[in-house]
């Protein structure tokens, strides 16, 4: 790791029966973070009281005096870690830690050969995307392109996926935007540095292996998912509509945001395909998110869906 100072943060709400086994997942990493910083969402005292109890030495916790939501507790975390003095710092999930104890060790080797060839390394994770700027939408990478070198340049890197940022980023005033609350502050984060001229890269050797040991192995394979038709996930869809409106809109990227304000009216309609009361509250959560974003009304969502 060189003469890094590597640190981490994960964001928790409510879920005191997974963060010790985030906490150790993360600490038995071969590349291992000297401080984990959790930052607590929650409105019980259940985390706080079980970390406390724990005495780590290398922990150190902070609850938020709200649910500030994902994009507020990364906002807190990157800040105040990048205050403390570390260069690299993972962007955590309480219920998404690292997939194996190897992980953070790749990534370390690639910021050493990255930054070795003079690239203004930002981020690095274990997947990303591509961004099209004309449709808005991001392409995962395929095998095909995966095979071409060990670290690929990306546009973004997905929450969940061993997120790891140079503290660079934060001293030059990039934050993550707390107004997100939840979805796509990541992206955004991303879309941000970029524009700055930090580069994104992931490591695309451990990708393919993941994506060999579930047999996803055909050359032009690439990942896809809908959360259409799903009720449960509803109000997923309330905040990727507002979130990206606002992103969109905030980046120039004026193709993207006009599409999406049809696809959104498009799904109002179309969403009645899996049944009424699916269609009914996918038309509220388009309907609410459209209307909050030309009222300029973010953060938690309070209405009912």
């Amino acid at each position: 790791m060189g003469n890094y100072k590597f640190a981490a943060f994960v964001m928790t709400y409510e879920r005191s029966d997974l963060i010790l086994q985030t906490i150790k997942d993360i600490k038995t990493q071969a590349v291992a973070p000297e401080l984990i910083l959790i930052v607590d969402n929650s409105i019980s005292n259940d985390t706080k009281e079980l970390i406390v109890k724990q005495s780590f030495d290398d922990v150190i916790y902070h609850k938020m005096e709200f649910n500030s939501g994902p994009a507020g507790a990364a906002y807190y975390g990157l800040k105040e870690l990048t205050r403390q003095g570390y260069d690299w710092i993972y962007w955590g999930d309480d219920d998404n830690p690292p997939k194996d104890h190897l992980i953070f060790e790749s990534l370390f080797n690639g910021i050493k050969q990255l930054r070795s060839n003079s690239i203004k390394l930002g981020i690095i994770g274990g997947k990303g995307g591509k961004f099209n700027k004309n449709t808005g939408r991001i392409r995962s990478l395929s095998n095909n392109e995966l095979h071409k070198d060990t670290y690929l340049e990306v546009d973004s890197i997905p929450g969940g996926h061993t997120m790891i940022v140079n503290s660079e980023i934060i001293k030059s005033g990039i934050l993550p935007d707390e107004e997100l609350f939840f979805g796509f502050e990541e992206f955004d984060f991303c879309l941000k540095a970029k524009a700055n001229n930090f580069k994104l890269y992931v490591a695309a050797d451990r990708w393919l292996r993941v994506r060999s040991k579930a047999i996803n192995t055909e050359t032009n394979y690439q990942w896809k998912h809908s959360n259409l038709g799903n009720i449960n996930l509803i109000s997923r869809e309330y905040y990727s509509t507002r979130n990206l409106l606002k992103i969109f809109y905030g980046n120039k990227f004026y193709l993207p945001f006009i599409y999406l304000n049809f696809k959104s009216i498009g799904k109002m309609i179309f969403g009645f395909r899996y049944g009424i009361s699916y269609g009914t509250k996918l038309f509220r959560s388009q309907y609410l998110a459209m209307k909050h974003f030309y009222q300029n009304k973010f953060g938690a969502l309070t209405a009912k869906i």
